[in-house]
């Protein structure tokens, strides 16, 4: 790992975080190329994020074409040559570009109506990395395509899971990823949100989505093949 600057490892997969377990328990040969995924992941995410909209558009602009450039082999960031020697196909890569669209979501402001249209966004947000992990743990061989559709589904769960984490200091930043119409049910306003008591009405959405969540894992669980 010590082709990666300390200082993107540290963001990337910050000590007693679940992508810094994930990565020790990852097999040693394959944990670079998982923790380039995940240094790539959170560049576009912290791309998206920038104060100023005309710098975060053109950073995204700078990935989009830096994700080309690992799909033709002639990429320029550390983690993607990473990736670029990797055993897997360099054109599976291309599925990174999920990243770019879910950023330019987060970019946007966008919100959700319902869980359908959140499980939407959370596919492109945190499925499309885990599918790539995955196929990197199982390079050169393939991937079979249910196991695929199981690395999206805990990808969709793992990212359901940093929204609750992150409420409120997505809130500042003018991103609520809980679906609308829970938000309305239970009068839940942006104040409340980032509000730094957790009120009994916002308990009550957050429990409901965190219900809801564990329910699609569960769900996953009994469809899984692995």
């Amino acid at each position: 790992m010590a082709s990666l600057d300390d200082s993107l490892v540290n963001r990337a997969a910050p000590p007693g975080s679940m992508r810094y377990f994930s990565l020790l328990y990852a097999p040693q040969d394959r944990r670079e190329q998982l923790l380039a995924l995940y240094v790539i992941d959170a560049e576009i995410r912290e791309s998206a994020q920038s104060a100023n909209h005309d710098v975060a558009h053109t950073r995204l602009q700078w990935w989009r074409a830096e994700i080309d450039r690992l799909v033709n082999g002639s990429p320029q960031h550390p983690a993607m040559r990473l990736l670029n020697d990797s055993l897997g196909e360099r054109t599976s890569f291309a599925k990174l570009h999920e990243t770019i669209v879910a950023a330019d979501m987060d970019l946007a402001r966008m919100t959700y109506t319902n869980m359908g249209e959140l499980r939407a966004y959370s596919s492109r947000s945190g499925g499309a990395i885990q599918e790539l992990a995955a196929a990197q743990l199982v390079a050169p061989l393939p991937l079979d395509e249910a196991v695929r559709a199981t690395a999206n589904r805990i990808g969709i769960g793992v990212r359901q899971s940093e929204m609750l984490r992150d409420l409120r200091q997505d809130a500042y930043g003018g991103r609520v990823y809980l679906p609308q119409e829970r938000l309305t049910r239970h009068n839940v306003s942006l104040e409340d949100v980032r509000g730094r008591e957790v009120a009994p009405h916002l308990k009550a959405a957050l429990r409901e989505f965190k219900d809801a969540v564990r329910s699609e894992e569960h769900t996953s669980e009994l469809q899984s093949p692995i």
